[in-house]
């Protein structure tokens, strides 16, 4: 009796430890992929357009675009290293909600908060457009990068269910911590404890980062490149053509940081998984 007392608590302390650890990873999701991008894109962006000729607001301004760009990274790595957590400790079939709301922020990023603010701007004289044919182009362009980033995500989160499948059954060499993995101290030994050979979070988002770069050149190639081409059209001389060039300066960099923060978010969030499902 009691041997089957101490199995009860131990089976009721796992179920606590799991339910806990699905609450954090799909709060952690919804504040990185929707809640914080409806401010960030939304409402930061609407101060950048009130303070934007305003030569008081220079330093204002200058500081709301890199706070922008910044939170903008951080959220969808955040949100993709929580997200990838969740698959690979429970797999899509029993853990949908992540993966689902991080899909959904795709919309809300880019339809909600970015084309809502880009409105609202437009609505009260901040933003100024020659034609209504305009507005439906711009429009357009948002619902185009909406879906572009929704099937992106899509295909990382497919790949990354393969990848935790293959763990899973055990065909393949990589293996997953959990909560008797020993727990590295520091930043160093977590870094290299990450990224080592027996993990598959080096080569996940790695990978993942590799591909929201290709995202982001094309992105803003699209968005904000060929309209000043439009608008200004080609470069006359080489002071000009490195004008179209700082937008592109910060992608490599924060993509090569986001993958390591995705990366060690997902060990974290591995690390508090229960080794024993009793």
């Amino acid at each position: 009796m009691k041997h089957r007392q101490r199995f009860e608590i131990r089976s009721k302390e796992a179920e606590k430890r799991d339910a806990a650890l699905r609450k954090k990873l799909t709060l952690t999701v919804l504040f990185s992929a929707v809640i914080i991008p409806l401010i960030n894109d939304g409402v930061l962006y609407t101060l950048i357009e009130y303070t934007d000729n305003d030569i008081a607001m220079t330093a204002l301004n200058a500081a709301l675009r890199y706070a922008v760009v910044f939170l903008r990274f951080a959220c969808t790595f955040v949100s993709f290293g929580a997200a990838g957590a969740g698959v690979f400790v429970y797999g899509y079939k029993n853990f949908k909600s992540a993966p689902l709301i991080v899909i959904c922020g795709c919309c809300v990023r880019f339809l909600i908060a970015q084309f809502g603010s880009w409105v609202f701007c437009y609505e009260h004289g901040l933003i100024n457009v020659e034609l209504a044919s305009d507005v439906v182009a711009v429009g357009f362009g948002y619902v185009f990068t909406a879906t572009f980033d929704a099937v992106k995500t899509v295909v990382l989160l497919v790949l990354l269910c393969r990848m935790a499948d293959g763990i899973r059954k055990g065909g393949s060499r990589y293996s997953l911590p959990d909560d008797g993995t020993e727990k590295p101290n520091g930043f160093l030994p977590s870094l290299r404890a990450v990224f080592s050979g027996g993990y598959p979070f080096r080569r996940a988002f790695v990978f993942a980062a590799a591909v929201q770069a290709v995202f982001e050149i094309v992105v803003n190639f699209v968005s904000v490149t060929m309209m000043q081409l439009a608008t200004d059209g080609l470069p006359g001389n080489f002071s000009e053509l490195l004008t179209l060039l700082p937008v592109y300066v910060l992608i490599i960099p924060l993509c090569a940081v986001g993958a390591v923060l995705s990366a060690m978010l997902c060990f974290r969030y591995c690390l508090a998984a229960p080794h024993k499902k009793l």
